[in-house]
C-alpha cells in the first residue's frame, strides 16, 4: 500500500509540474552529451576552414575580411557563422573548445524553438517527445559539438518554420514582430548556409499548394521577396559556388542510397524503431482533431525531404561525406516523430521508445563506418596528440619558437583554405608558434630533402616528441640538425612529452632576445647580426609579426649598414613585408672595400607608398626610440 501510495502521490506532483520543466533536464543531457570530449577532441579540417574564415588562423579579421575570405575560398557557403565566431572569440578566446560551444548554444536554440513549434501547433507532450528524439539523435550531436554552421542554420529554419505556421495556420493576430521576423529569419537561413534555399521551396510549394489564397496568402509572399533582397548581396558569391566550385556531383549518392542514409541517421541506425512513432501518425491522421494540428508540419517535413532529394537527383548535391545535409529536415521530421508518441495512450511507450533509441544511437556510433558519412575527420584519429602538446608547453616557450614534432599523419601539415594547417592552429593560435610536424616515415635521403626549406630562416627550434609513441626517426632528425644547430636546455621532460630548444650554430644558446615594438602595431620579436670579417659579410636576421593582414600590402623594410655620421654605406634589397619576410628576414650584406672604421647595421620600417614617412619604433631592451633603429654595432679592423 505505501509503494502504491508512493507512486500516486509522485504521479501527482509530477502531473502538477509545468511541462516545460521537462525540458531542463532534456537540455542538460543534450548538453552534457555534445560537449563530451568538446576539449579532447581535436579538430578536423572543416573546423579548420570555420576558424580559418573568422580569422583566427591569420586575424583577427573585420566583417568585410570574413565576407572576402568566404567568398574567395568558399563561396558555396555565406559569411554570418563565420562573423559570429568570430566576435564570440573576440569575447572569450580561441581554444577549440570555446568555439564549438556557440554551435552547442545554437543547437540548444534549435532545440527550444522545436518545443515551441510543438506546443503551439501540437501540444505540450508531442513538443517534449520530438525535442527528445531531436536532442538524443548522435548525428545531430555531432554537429552540436563542431565549429559549423548547421546548428545555426537548423535554428533560424525552425524560427521561420514557427513564424510561418502562426501566421497561415492561426487566427491569432498577426502582428508587425510576426512579419518581421518571417522575413528576417527567411534570410538569416540563408546566410547561415544558402542550401537552406531548399527548406524555402518547400515552403513555397506547401503555401501554393495547401494554404488558402487570401490577403494573407500573398502578405507572405511579400515577406519571402523581402527576404531574397536582403539575401542580393550575397547571391552572386552563391551562384558562382554552385557554378564553379561544386565539387560534389562524381559521387552523390543515388536515390536508394539517399533515402537508406536519411533513415539510418534519423533513426539512430535502427530503422525499425521508426515504426512505432510512424504508425501512431497515421492513427492520429484519423482523428480530426490531430489531423488538422499535424497535417502541416507533415506535409512540410516530407516536402522539405523531397525537394532535397530531388536535388540530389538533379544535380548531386549529397555524397556520403555530407549527409550533414540532410540536418536541415531534422527539425520537422523530429515534431513527426514527437506527434506519433504523443497520439499513444499508454504513456510508458514514448519513454521505452526514447531509451531504445539512445541505445541504438550508442551502436550507431561506434559502427565501423559512421565516421564515413562526417568527411575527413576519419583522418584526426591519426594525428599526434596536439591538444596536449599545447597544454605541456604553454609558458614553456618563447617566441621565437619553431615547433618540430612528429606524426604519422602528414594530413596534419595540410594548409587549410587560409594557408595554415592544423598543426598551425595548435601553435600558432594557442601558442603564438609556427610549427611542422615530421612524418615518422621521413629518413635521412627525405630529411635532406625536405629539412633545409622547412628551417630556413627558423634560428630557434623546439623538438618536441610523445615520450608513449617515440618516434622511429627521432635518431636521424637529431644527427640532421646538429649539422646546423646546437643543442640547447630540455624544456619539458615529463612523463608523456620531451622537448628540448635547439639553436642556430650562429647563436648562443643564452643569448637575450631583442624586440622592437613599433607604434602601428607591427613588432620586430627578436632581431641580431654576426659580423664575418673573414668572408666580408654582415648577416642580419630580424623576425617580424604583424598586428592586422592589411599592413602586408603597406610596409617595406630597409636594413642597411650606416657610418658613426649617418652616411648610408650598405644596404640590402628593400622587401616588401608580405614578400617572404614574415616571419624570419635574412640579409646578408657585403663589407668588402668598406674602410677601417666603426659601423652601424640598422633597421627602419617605411611605408611603402610613401617613402619618407618612416615608422616611429621603440627597443624594448635599450629604451632607444626613433624611426632608425639599431641591430647591431661592428668594427672593420685595419
Amino acid at each position: 500500500m505505501a509503494i502504491k501510495q508512493l507512486a500516486k502521490t509522485g504521479k501527482a506532483f509530477a502531473s502538477a509540474l509545468p511541462r516545460w520543466l521537462w525540458m531542463i533536464p532534456l537540455l542538460l543531457l543534450t548538453t552534457l552529451m555534445a560537449a563530451q570530449g568538446i576539449n579532447a577532441d581535436l579538430i578536423w579540417y572543416d573546423e579548420l576552414t570555420s576558424i580559418g574564415h573568422a580569422g583566427g588562423l591569420t586575424g583577427p579579421y573585420s566583417p568585410l575580411d570574413i565576407a572576402n575570405s568566404v567568398s574567395e575560398h568558399s563561396p558555396k557557403h555565406s559569411p554570418l557563422f563565420f562573423t559570429l565566431l568570430a566576435g564570440w572569440a573576440a569575447m572569450l578566446g580561441w581554444h577549440h573548445a570555446v568555439l564549438r560551444c556557440l554551435s552547442l548554444f545554437f543547437g540548444l536554440l534549435a532545440i527550444a524553438w522545436t518545443y515551441r513549434i510543438g506546443r503551439d501547433f501540437l501540444d505540450t507532450r508531442a513538443a517534449f517527445w520530438a525535442c527528445a528524439f531531436l536532442g538524443l539523435n548522435v548525428y545531430w550531436l555531432e554537429y552540436l559539438h563542431e565549429i559549423r554552421m548547421y546548428p545555426l542554420q537548423a535554428f533560424f529554419i525552425a524560427a521561420l518554420a514557427w513564424h510561418y505556421l502562426w501566421i497561415c495556420r492561426t487566427k491569432a493576430p498577426k502582428h508587425w514582430f510576426h512579419w518581421l521576423g518571417l522575413a528576417l529569419y527567411a534570410a538569416l537561413a540563408l546566410y547561415a548556409q544558402p542550401f537552406s534555399i531548399l527548406f524555402h521551396l518547400a515552403l513555397g510549394i506547401f503555401h501554393l499548394l495547401f494554404v488558402r489564397k487570401s490577403k494573407v496568402w500573398f502578405q507572405v509572399g511579400l515577406a519571402f521577396a523581402a527576404a531574397a533582397l536582403l539575401y542580393i548581396p550575397w547571391l552572386p558569391v552563391t551562384l558562382y559556388g554552385l557554378t564553379r566550385k561544386f565539387d560534389t556531383a562524381f559521387d552523390a549518392l543515388s536515390l536508394e542510397q539517399a533515402l537508406s542514409v536519411f533513415t539510418r541517421l534519423l533513426s539512430n541506425g535502427m530503422w525499425p524503431l521508426l515504426l512505432l512513432p510512424l504508425a501512431g501518425v497515421l492513427l492520429a491522421l484519423r482523428d480530426g482533431s490531430w489531423r488538422r494540428r499535424l497535417q502541416a508540419i507533415l506535409l512540410l517535413a516530407l516536402l522539405a525531404l523531397f525537394v532535397l532529394l530531388a536535388t540530389n537527383e538533379l544535380i548531386g548535391l549529397i555524397p556520403l561525406r555530407r549527409s550533414r545535409y540532410f540536418l536541415m529536415t531534422w527539425g520537422m521530421f523530429s515534431l513527426v516523430i514527437g506527434a506519433g508518441l504523443a497520439w499513444y495512450k499508454p504513456r510508458w511507450l514514448a519513454p521505452v521508445f526514447i531509451i531504445a533509441y539512445l541505445a541504438a544511437g550508442f551502436s550507431l556510433r561506434n559502427a565501423d563506418d559512421y565516421l564515413d558519412m562526417q568527411g575527413t575527420i576519419v583522418v584526426v584519429k591519426s594525428y599526434p596528440a596536439l591538444a596536449d602538446y599545447v597544454e605541456a608547453l604553454r609558458g614553456k616557450t618563447q617566441a621565437q619558437d619553431f615547433v618540430l614534432g612528429f606524426t604519422n599523419a602528414g594530413f596534419v601539415n595540410r594548409a587549410g583554405k587560409s594557408g595554415k594547417s592544423t598543426a598551425q592552429y595548435y601553435t600558432g593560435t594557442l601558442l603564438g608558434l609556427d610549427s611542422y610536424f615530421l612524418h615518422f616515415s621521413y629518413q635521412a635521403d627525405r630529411l635532406n630533402a625536405r629539412m633545409p626549406a622547412l628551417l630556413d630562416g627558423n634560428p630557434y627550434l623546439l623538438l618536441v616528441y610523445d615520450a608513449l609513441e617515440r618516434p622511429p626517426n627521432l635518431e636521424h632528425v637529431e644527427q640532421y640538425l646538429l649539422r646546423e644547430y646546437q643543442a640547447c636546455h630540455i624544456v619539458l621532460d615529463g612523463p608523456r612529452f620531451f622537448a628540448r630548444r635547439y639553436v642556430h650554430r650562429a647563436l648562443s644558446c643564452e643569448r637575450e632576445y631583442q624586440p622592437i615594438h613599433y607604434d602601428n602595431g607591427i613588432r620586430i620579436v627578436d632581431k641580431f647580426a654576426e659580423y664575418h670579417p673573414d668572408e666580408e659579410t654582415l648577416r642580419i636576421v630580424t623576425g617580424w609579426e604583424v598586428a592586422h593582414p592589411r599592413q602586408l600590402q603597406s610596409y617595406n623594410v630597409s636594413l642597411q649598414i650606416i657610418t658613426p655620421d649617418w652616411q648610408n654605406v650598405r644596404q640590402g634589397r628593400d622587401r616588401h613585408l608580405y614578400d617572404e619576410v614574415l616571419k624570419w628576414h635574412v640579409v646578408d650584406l657585403s663589407t668588402a672595400a668598406l674602410p677601417p672604421g666603426e659601423y652601424r647595421a640598422v633597421v627602419i620600417l617605411y611605408d611603402r607608398y610613401h617613402s619618407s614617412a618612416k615608422v616611429h619604433g621603440v627597443d624594448l631592451n635599450s629604451g632607444g626610440a626613433g624611426t632608425i633603429l639599431p641591430v647591431h654595432h661592428f668594427s672593420i679592423e685595419a
